[in-house]
């Protein structure tokens, strides 16, 4: 699968697309955007729920880099505590069932799940939903919907303009520093 812009030669396309592709204002924003979901300063929202939830939307998307990704290890200030390798692959099969994951963490990956492929009958499910107040607080639920929203529209975008079929993999410790933009400040 092509690329669908331009790439300047030299730059890895996924820092291309996120840090420099479009107008100032708008990519300034999709930086900020992505420092506050990695970083996440007031959610309460573990780091394994927020992995429970980012890496079956990655993993959906094939974005080799994304995929490759455990922010426990490639994202500064993330966690301090290893997740283990079959919590991936289990988040990846989107097993809610999986007897290492939580309730609230199974219950954060089916909601990406159904978030992602079933939609249209999230809403009037009200034993699903009664299981997620009964997990979760409403602020909570907000910021699983603002995670799931920006992964799930972000990977789709990515895909579209073609990463993921082409990306350089490994990705080194310069490309992630460059995709964590840790100059920006996360305080609002």
């Amino acid at each position: 699968m092509p690329y669908r812009i331009d790439v300047p030669e030299g730059r890895e396309a996924l820092e291309h697309i996120l840090n420099h592709l479009g107008t100032p204002m708008l990519v300034e924003a999709r930086k900020r955007m992505f420092r506050l979901v990695y970083d996440a300063p007031e959610t309460t929202l573990s780091p394994r729920e927020r992995e429970a939830m980012r890496f079956p939307m990655t993993a959906m998307m094939g974005c080799p880099i994304c995929n490759s990704m455990r922010m426990w290890r490639d994202w500064p200030g993330f966690s301090d505590t290893p997740i283990e390798e079959e919590f991936y692959t289990q988040a990846e099969a989107r097993n809610i069932a999986w007897e290492g994951f939580s309730a609230r963490e199974a219950l954060a990956l089916e909601f990406v799940d159904r978030f992602a492929n079933a939609i249209d009958g999230m809403n009037g499910d009200e034993v699903f939903w009664a299981r997620l107040h009964d997990n979760f607080s409403d602020t909570e639920i907000g910021d699983i919907v603002n995670l799931a929203g920006t992964w799930l529209g972000v990977g789709h975008g990515l895909k579209a303009l073609g990463i993921g079929s082409v990306c350089q993999v490994p990705v080194g410790e310069e490309t992630f520093a460059r995709l964590r933009n840790a100059e920006l400040s996360v305080a609002l």
